[in-house]
């Protein structure tokens, strides 16, 4: 959830490895969960800042889910076959060097003032997903909010036609393919359309990003920016995110294709927007409940909207009120969410 206290996980049997991680998180105040079952780990591991792993545990990994992450060991030769195996970098107990404070303090300093990452996530075609995480952007932005809009949709055409950036200098997906790692604030390079910055997909290298490179990229933009709006298109955000936004229409089709995705693709929604218009009449109580999902809002089809399109004009200006006053209802309860 957006405003969650930010931890760092310590995945360690050793109570010789425990103390020692525990002293130093203690003296940066730093929130710390230990954990080796491999359930609580699981659980615990997509929402920490840092994740530590010590050599005892690691040893029995053959891989390890994304996220930030060091082995901890007082071992050096377990430290390096550890590492080797799973390609982790090491921070070596005793902490004579300092290398493990330093970690906790900036793993701390970061997460403290990182921004809500929310990605949408279509159901089915047709919805207005790459329109809808525009729109959040751009209505975020209006209230003086600093936000991003980050485009993952395959082969979608760019979040920045929607917004009339096409021909806006600045620094898009091609740009950041070998990105690793973090990032400097990557804001002051990419095009800006009414105070919201958009990170598009290239037209001439429309491929989805490494996954290494959208945790760089994201990371950055959640570091400088108050809300960051992922378009995943119909598939699951390759980042951590901490808002799944399922967009779902209020037809029986796409109910029905939001269930297969969410059992065949690992999409894991935590809430459900539900898209009423010609066609779609389901009352959106009735598609989350369907869905087993608490329902953020409803944004009903406007028909201002492609024709704003069609003009080149932003999908919230003035002749789309209705569609922007739903879009703010929206905006709300992903920001209390």
């Amino acid at each position: 959830m957006v405003g969650m206290e930010p931890y760092v996980l310590l995945c360690a049997r050793d109570p010789a490895v425990v103390e020692a991680v525990e002293v130093s998180a203690a003296a940066f105040e730093v929130p710390l969960r230990v954990a080796h079952h491999p359930d609580d780990v699981r659980v615990a591991w997509p929402d920490a800042s840092l994740r530590l792993v010590s050599t005892e545990v690691a040893s029995r990994w053959s891989g390890v889910a994304p996220g930030r992450a060091y082995l901890v060991g007082d071992s050096a030769a377990d430290l390096a076959r550890c590492s080797a195996g799973l390609g982790l970098p090491v921070l070596p107990l005793p902490d004579h060097g300092g290398h493990l404070a330093e970690a906790l303090s900036a793993a701390m300093r970061s997460e403290r003032s990182r921004g809500g990452v929310v990605a949408l996530v279509g159901a089915s075609g047709g919805l207005g997903v790459s329109t809808l995480a525009a729109s959040l952007a751009l209505v975020a932005a209006s209230d003086g909010a600093p936000t991003a809009a980050v485009d993952l949709a395959q082969a979608g055409g760019g979040l920045d036609l929607l917004v009339g950036a096409e021909t806006v200098a600045g620094v898009r997906w091609p740009d950041l393919g070998h990105a690793r790692g973090e990032l400097a604030d990557l804001v002051a390079g990419l095009p800006t359309v009414e105070g919201a910055s958009f990170l598009a997909q290239g037209r001439e290298s429309p491929a989805v990003p490494p996954q290494a490179a959208v945790s760089a990229a994201v990371g950055s933009l959640a570091r400088s920016v108050g809300l960051v709006v992922i378009d995943a298109g119909r598939e699951a955000p390759a980042v951590d995110c901490d808002q799944v936004v399922l967009v779902v229409g209020a037809d029986v089709r796409s109910v029905a294709s939001a269930r297969m995705m969410a059992e065949t693709r690992s999409v894991h929604p935590t809430s459900v927007v539900v898209r009423p218009g010609p066609g779609r009449s389901i009352p959106a109580e009735v598609v989350a409940r369907s869905l087993g999902l608490p329902v953020l809002g409803a944004v009903a089809h406007d028909p201002a909207v492609p024709r704003l399109a069609e003009l080149g004009m932003l999908p919230v200006a003035g002749p789309a009120r209705r569609y922007r006053r739903h879009v703010a209802q929206l905006l709300t309860a992903v920001r209390n969410g």
